[in-house]
């Protein structure tokens, strides 16, 4: 993308509209959102989870955050906990972001609050100007570096620190500089620095229980090639202590099958895919549904193939599920165009799936980049999120209870008014002249 068109796409200024024009957005945000149980995918079909449907409107990013990933974990406080790159939440300063950030996530859903976590001087956040001046301001509490992945695990929490890598071509991952642990909840951070190679970049823990709770005694992650559009989906696994997770040698990729179970090494290089769909992953994300005894993997795939259309020209949700985070996984829903309309980073937090683990909200960022001028750009970039049903083989037919869009309309389109005034679209696209060609 050339730097005088996107200097023109700066100064296109959106002003921010009144709140019944926002009010007429939202909904259009949510007319015809609709999870297709036709399967799209090369995976067969669930014969667990046979039906999925959306029982609440998509609420908008919460008014003082904004940022995209969000991998979201529950911790042993109590509270759930998200990691933001390229935002933040309370930012000090108007415009301004952090190059990732932690924030505690309170309340029940729809009603939920987002604050920040740690000193918000430690870095300090800069506006895009001053870090075009000076690169060296884009930091973070975890360094100069984005991080995808987010763990708990006992009174700790992990951080991966992901390379550089040409995300202007969407080219491959580069690795990490290392993982980063905080024994304070995310407030501060220490890294051995330790690295690991390519094509690791995006790994991302398998999130399973308050605090963190790991059956064979290993946590387990999740990593594909590229930001957008990946092909295929690796696993690995380490103990989940502050000596294990954060050194290379100590991690296990699966290499292969043996009577059918997995078989795990040390050598990244021989690790199989657990999913492969060409093309077709974005930012997955894995969580433990525990009544259900499933792990729910969720990721988007763009209609482009390459940058700018990859980010822009709209993208579709696949869920899948399987007995085990290796799988097999099968199909159980997607959205065409979700976000509205380029979603990404979607995942489910697990405080929020209820007993019967039918009822969960689904949460993800969108359009950092805007949106074609055909498509709704009404999805937020920060912290949307939505509540969905699933529907199991031999379940009676249930009246699933609604959350009014007449009420929760007011919430949203509030949320809304408020994302609009404090952070047009125009901001997101000055992220692309921060990134290196």
């Amino acid at each position: 993308m050339a730097k005088n068109g996107l200097t023109k796409q700066w100064q296109r200024v959106i002003v921010a509209a009144g709140f019944a024009g926002l009010m007429l957005l939202w909904a259009a945000a949510n007319a015809g959102a609709t999870l297709l149980t036709g399967n799209i995918t090369p995976f067969p079909s669930s014969k667990l989870i046979v039906g999925a449907q959306w029982t609440s409107p998509r609420y908008a990013p919460p008014p003082n955050q904004w940022g995209d990933i969000l991998p979201t974990v529950w911790a042993a406080d109590g509270n759930q906990y998200t990691m933001i790159d390229d935002g933040g939440t309370d930012v000090p300063v108007p415009g301004g972001i952090w190059r990732q950030s932690v924030a505690r996530i309170t309340g029940t859903p729809p009603k939920i609050h987002l604050s920040h976590v740690g000193n918000p001087d430690a870095p300090p956040p800069h506006t895009f100007r001053q870090i075009r001046a000076n690169p060296s301001l884009w930091q973070g509490p975890l360094g100069p570096y984005y991080s995808s992945g987010l763990l708990a695990a006992g009174d700790f929490m992990y951080a991966t620190q992901e390379l550089n890598w040409n995300w202007n071509a969407n080219g491959p991952f580069q690795g990490l500089h290392g993982i980063a642990f905080s024994t304070n909840d995310g407030a501060t951070w220490a890294s051995p620095g330790l690295g690991f190679p390519a094509p690791l970049g995006n790994l991302s823990w398998v999130i399973r229980g308050e605090g963190g709770y790991f059956t064979d005694g290993y946590a387990y992650a999740i990593a594909s090639e590229r930001e957008f559009n990946a092909s295929e989906l690796i696993l690995g696994r380490a103990r989940p202590h502050v000596i294990d997770l954060p050194d290379p040698s100590e991690w296990q990729w699966q290499t292969g099958w043996q009577n059918g179970w997995p078989v795990f090494s040390s050598t990244l290089a021989d690790a199989i895919p657990i999913v492969s769909w060409p093309s077709h992953l974005t930012y997955p994300q894995m969580a433990y549904d525990s009544p259900l005894h499933r792990y729910l993997l969720t990721f988007t795939f763009s209609f482009a193939s390459t940058p700018p259309g990859i980010w822009t020209d709209g993208a579709d949700l696949v869920i899948l599920e399987a007995p085990h985070p290796w799988g097999p996984f099968s199909f159980v829903a997607h959205e065409p165009k979700f976000g509205p309309s380029n979603g990404y980073g979607p995942g489910f937090p697990i405080k929020w799936i209820s007993r019967n683990g039918r009822d969960l909200w689904l949460k993800w960022a969108a359009n950092f980049a805007g949106c074609g001028a055909h498509l709704d750009c009404a999805g937020g970039y920060g912290f949307n999120y939505r509540r969905l049903h699933l529907t199991i083989a031999g379940d009676r037919p249930a009246r699933v209870p609604l959350i009014r869009a007449a009420s929760a309309g007011s919430v949203a389109g509030r949320a809304a008014g408020k994302e609009g005034a404090v952070r047009p679209v125009t901001l997101q696209r000055e992220l692309r002249l921060l990134r290196p060609r």
